[in-house]
Order: structure tokens, then C-alpha cells, then sequence
């Protein structure tokens, strides 16, 4: 029989963590392996997981990153520990439906082509409040979902990721396309949806089968800009503020350069990576019908390559 496992980056998850290895343990097909890999929390994650390998020895298998490295390098280094057939991604706050393993798993046996499918999300927020039955549902008007097949491989190709990486399981025979993840890519589960699509033929489950915690953005911090009083403008002579608001203006300008700059070399950087993937499709052989459509990709991803 074919296994399956979980890959868990986790990182001061201790609010949620243990409902989410619960609703993984007690899945109605457990996975054969789950790998978590904690990038330095500073609560009480690592305590909460030992408890787990503490009860489930043959079952976990835990690292910690050295050093704080991100959520893309994290679920990097769990791939490459996790040893099953199959793999599924998980973050720290999700909540899983009992049969989702099993039911991507029968997906998965019946397609073989598929090598990855995905499933709908409802949404929750903190306190696990359902805000969404759907999140395909919910998204813009201009990037609807679910896409699949050409429309799923342009919108990657345009820097968007249309699969949430803790909906997918895919075959592990992707991992040796999918290792190492560049660090250019828009994240773990962009690069895996980008290898998926352009290598095998994805399909989507109509069901939600889990749930997608939402944060919202914290209104304060310490990147937050401290506004002057009111009273600066009386207090500055004519001339001093005259030569600040050019520095300003000048400062302006070299930021959007710098943003502009920052964003055409990640361009560069990603269409780089989008080519290599076609080139290896090209390579092996695959998908003889996609061979025009790839080939357009392709100059439109060599574009991009023009730095100005």
C-alpha cells in the first residue's frame, strides 16, 4: 500500500498546534509519518512536540532548524526528511476534516497522471469562528479559483499561486524536481504547485476538506512610523522646511527606484526558474500537446529577462 506523510513547519505555534496534530493523528487514514520541523520557536512548541514523539514514537520525526531560517527553507528541509509515497504540507494553525487524507489519497491512486491534487478551504479566524464555507468561493473576480491545467500554469507564470500549499498532496517522485527550492521562488508552496503543473496534470477536489486559519495583520509594530505633532510646521523657519521636503522628494524617488530595481531582479529571477522547469519538461519528453502553449510561456518567461 502506497504511504502517506506530513510535513509541519512550525515556529511559536503552541496555540494551535496540538488541535492540529490531533486532527492529523486521528485522521480516518493516519499518515505513516509525520516530519516537524521548528524554526526556532521561542514558546512552547518544542515541549509540545516531544510530548507527541513522547506517545507516537514510530510515528514522528523532528528537527530544528540551527538558526531561524523562514517558512520556504523549513518545509525544505522537512521534504527531504519525510519518506513516504506521499507527501501533504500542513502549517501549525491549520484544522484538517477527518477524511482528508483518505479521500486525496483515493485521488491520487485513481489518477496517475495527477501526481498532485487539492482540495477548498473554509475560513476561520482566531478563535475558529467560520468566516467562509469556501475559499474558492471568495477570491477576486480577476484571479478566480479553482484553476487547473493552462489557466493554472499562467497564473503561475505570472507570479500567483493558485494552490495553497496546505490543501495539496502530491507524489514524492516530485521532490527530485522540487529540491532544492530556489530562493527566488514566491514561496514553498508556489514552487511546488509551478514543478506539479508544468511536469504532471494536478486536479482539484470540490470539497472542503480543511480549514484556513486567518490572521489579521496586527495594527501596530515595531515598523511603524512615528508621526511628528501638528505643530512642526510653525516651529521649522521657511527655508528649513523647504530643503527638507526636497530631501524628502529625493528620497522618495531613490526608494520607488530601489523597490522598482528589487522587483525586476526577482522578476528575473523567477521567469529564470519558470524556463528551467519548461526546458525540463522539453527534456524529458512530456506532454507532447502542451508544446506550443509551453513554448509561448517560454518567450514570454525570456521577456522578462531583459533587465532595463
Amino acid at each position: 500500500m502506497k504511504t502517506v506523510g506530513t510535513v509541519i513547519a512550525t515556529y511559536n505555534g503552541e496555540k494551535f498546534l496540538e488541535a492540529q496534530l490531533d486532527n492529523i493523528i486521528d485522521q480516518t487514514q493516519r499518515p505513516q509519518q509525520i516530519v516537524v520541523i521548528d524554526d526556532r520557536s521561542q514558546d512552547r512548541t518544542r515541549e509540545i512536540i516531544a510530548g507527541y514523539m513522547n506517545r507516537f514514537p514510530e510515528l514522528f520525526c523532528f528537527a530544528e532548524n540551527p538558526v531561524n531560517l523562514g517558512p520556504q527553507k523549513t518545509f525544505e528541509k522537512g521534504l527531504m526528511l519525510c519518506n513516504t509515497d506521499y507527501i501533504a504540507l500542513s502549517d501549525q494553525d491549520d484544522v484538517w476534516k477527518p477524511r482528508k487524507i483518505e479521500t486525496l489519497h483515493g485521488v491520487l491512486l485513481k489518477n496517475k497522471d495527477a501526481k498532485l491534487c487539492f482540495h477548498d478551504l473554509e475560513i476561520i479566524n482566531k478563535d475558529s469562528e467560520l468566516r467562509a464555507k469556501s475559499f474558492w468561493e471568495i477570491a477576486p473576480e480577476d484571479e478566480p479559483l479553482p484553476v487547473v491545467g493552462r489557466l493554472a500554469r499562467e497564473r503561475i507564470a505570472s507570479f500567483s499561486n493558485p494552490v495553497p500549499g496546505c490543501t495539496v498532496l502530491f507524489d514524492a517522485s516530485l521532490k527530485e524536481h522540487i529540491l532544492p527550492m530556489p530562493s527566488s521562488a514566491v514561496g514553498h508552496d508556489w514552487w511546488v504547485s509551478a514543478v506539479a503543473f508544468f511536469l504532471a496534470d494536478p486536479v482539484e477536489i470540490p470539497e472542503a476538506l480543511g480549514q484556513y486559519r486567518f490572521h489579521p495583520d496586527q495594527a501596530a509594530g515595531i515598523g511603524t512610523v512615528l508621526r511628528k505633532g501638528k505643530g512642526e510646521k510653525e516651529i521649522l523657519p521657511a527655508h528649513l522646511r523647504v530643503i527638507r521636503e526636497v530631501k524628502r522628494a529625493f528620497s522618495r524617488k531613490r526608494l520607488k527606484r530601489e523597490k522598482q530595481r528589487a522587483a525586476d531582479l526577482r522578476r528575473y529571477a523567477i521567469s529564470s526558474e519558470v524556463i528551467k522547469i519548461i526546458d525540463k519538461c522539453f527534456e524529458m519528453e512530456l506532454w507532447p500537446k502542451r508544446t506550443n502553449e509551453y513554448q509561448l510561456l517560454k518567450e514570454k518567461m525570456k521577456q522578462n529577462l531583459e533587465m532595463p
